[in-house]
């Protein structure tokens, strides 16, 4: 049998052969690849090589980051952004774990080049525009976001994006425009109305929000919305599963390993059902485990989560730190849930210790 480490001595391109080299292999990267795997890497150019390379980096650093190796996921997406400056999923994914570290810098960088080769990606867009925010570049962001609403023909659950970042920094009347344009071009359409009473709920008048989304309703009747808003309509949850339903019972009862083993059965069933990962995001904060917390709620888009999800993250942001993002998830939560002293006693804090570093940074 031939020595494994013998064959992965080739493992690496280098820049002077037609047949990558491999060399310097780390014991992880060994154990991903069989043999017959490392007889093709040899046989390929320079060129296939970077691509294959590429390609593994990224499942490695994807399955570091699920394991919560955030310096081994950073190292892996850093060389697989230098091997091929077009892997915008890699230098998206960099920038965004950038940003969640509060490096804005580094954040924007790598997200720049990601929307360079992707300029009407709506994921990358959302991340370049987070950094440009961060940054105190908010025209600029609010133009990167208005730019891919237009480029997406409109997809409803980025309208609710560019609400959040008009919230989030403080631009009511662009909000309001931004509203008042969708309800005019084309208002007969259930995203109008929906996109209209998000912004009426984010100022607090719940009745008027609920209004618009009787009449989104009534276009369109398989449309989403908020919790206070269905309860306003008078709507009630239909079709609870019934182990859903235990789990619930047993995160009620405190024995929250047996409400945890049936969440994660459930999520094997459906591994992209969002009610199912909020639940157990929320048990995982209540064990005080930030870090399964965090990786179950990251899972859930931001415009799939309800004011419970967005509080959580809020949470989980002043944990660690990031006060601005956590400005953003309570401005969210208050939005679906108006009316909530938790909302409000995390929100007087975060805008404290904004104003905090803000007045620091000024003195230095």
């Amino acid at each position: 049998m031939k020595n494994i480490h013998l064959l992965f001595g080739a493992l690496f391109a280098s820049c002077a052969s037609s047949a990558p080299e491999l060399e310097n292999v780390r014991v992880n990267e060994v154990r991903h690849l069989s043999e017959a795997e490392v007889e093709k890497m040899e046989s390929i150019d320079v060129d296939e090589w970077n691509a294959a390379r590429g390609n593994i980096l990224r499942t490695f650093a994807f399955r570091a980051l699920e394991n919560n190796l955030i310096e081994e996921a950073r190292e892996y997406l850093a060389e697989a952004c230098d091997i091929n400056a077009e892997d915008t999923v890699c230098h998206a994914a960099l920038a965004r774990l950038y940003l969640a570290e509060g490096k804005v810098s580094e954040s924007l960088a790598y997200a720049e080049r990601a929307v360079l080769f992707a300029p009407n990606n709506p994921e990358i867009n959302m991340v370049y525009a987070a950094a440009l925010a961060e940054s105190g570049q908010t025209a600029k962001a609010s133009q990167t976001l208005e730019q891919t609403w237009v480029a997406i023909e409109n997809d409803p659950s980025f309208a609710r994006v560019i609400l959040t970042h008009y919230a989030a920094t403080g631009q009511t009347e662009q909000a309001q425009d931004f509203v008042n344009k969708m309800l005019k071009s084309d208002p007969q359409h259930a995203r109008s109305w929906t996109t209209s009473g998000d912004l009426l709920l984010s100022q607090g008048d719940l009745t008027a929000a609920a209004e618009a989304y009787r009449t989104a309703l009534k276009i369109d009747a398989n449309i989403t919305m908020p919790e206070s808003i269905r309860i306003a309509l008078n709507e009630t949850t239909r079709g609870v599963d019934p182990m859903f339903s235990a789990a619930q019972r047993a995160e009620g009862a405190g024995d929250y390993d047996s409400a945890l083993n049936l969440l994660r059965f459930l999520i094997e069933r459906e591994p992209e059902n969002a009610v199912f990962l909020l639940a157990t995001a929320r048990i995982y904060w209540t064990q005080q485990n930030a870090t399964q917390a965090q990786n179950y709620l990251a899972r859930v888009a931001v415009t799939h989560r309800d004011w419970r999800g967005h509080l959580l993250q809020a949470k989980l942001d002043i944990t660690a730190q990031r006060f601005t993002q956590a400005r953003t998830a309570l401005k969210m939560a208050s939005r679906d849930r108006d009316g909530i002293r938790s909302i409000e006693l995390l929100s007087q804090y975060v805008d404290s210790q904004i104003t905090t570093v803000t007045n620091d940074t000024t003195t230095l």
